[in-house]
């Protein structure tokens, strides 16, 4: 985690020295968010701490990049990093929308079209199996759902969004729509087309928030 409270360039770049010095095989890094109701977003809007501001969360992200590129990991996602071959593939199944099954209390599960959730409770949850009536909800996910999550999942890696199987998936309507939004992007060298799919180029990732907003589908 990155962009602490009081962070300072030298810190980050010892910390990063630091993991490059591990050589574990993977590092992912996420710039710190505060979330309602927990301890540091209380002191942060009581004012006893303060956000690091935009300039150092870009300089910091920039810094990030260049050390564990330069160390040899590849930016294969926007916040993952790993030595050639190293991609985590739990993670990466979402990414790539490959269908998954949870086991478990609070498990999820994804086939494509829905997405199903167990229920917390433990003593519920083996009761339901020992009578063979596992207790889950379902979310059914429909057109606009499903591409909007392709894009946002997709995007974020190396590999992009592959252009035929979105054409494949969802149809001309909105693979015409995709190469229209992406068009502005594609001239000014925030996405390129590279192997068959639209991916962000190294300036796109600092805007890619605001480039995949402008991808989604808003029906």
């Amino acid at each position: 985690i990155y962009g602490l409270p009081g962070e300072t360039k030298e810190r980050w770049e010892k910390d990063l020295r630091q993991a490059i010095s591990l050589n574990v095989e993977h590092i992912s890094a996420y710039h710190l968010i505060y979330e309602e109701d927990t301890p540091i977003y209380n002191m942060l809007k009581q004012h006893q701490i303060c956000e690091v501001d935009e300039d150092s969360s870009l300089e910091f992200f920039t810094l990030l990049i260049e050390y564990l590129q330069k160390a040899g990991y590849e930016h294969y996602e926007i916040s993952n990093f790993c030595r050639p071959g190293y991609y985590s593939r739990h993670n990466t199944s979402y990414w790539k929308g490959i269908p998954y099954l949870g086991c478990g209390p609070s498990a999820h599960s994804f086939n494509g079209t829905t997405r199903e959730w167990n229920i917390p409770s433990i003593d519920r949850y083996i009761k339901g199996i020992e009578e063979g009536q596992r207790v889950f909800e379902t979310e059914y996910l429909g057109p606009t759902t499903r591409y909007n999550e392709f894009i946002i999942t997709t995007m974020r890696t190396v590999w992009g969004t592959p252009i035929e199987k979105l054409k494949q998936l969802f149809g001309i309507e909105m693979w015409e729509y995709c190469r229209k939004m992406a068009t502005p992007y594609l001239k000014n060298g925030k996405l390129e087309e590279y192997e068959g799919a639209l991916r962000l180029t190294r300036e796109g990732i600092f805007i890619s928030d605001s480039i995949m907003s402008d991808l989604l589908w808003v029906d």
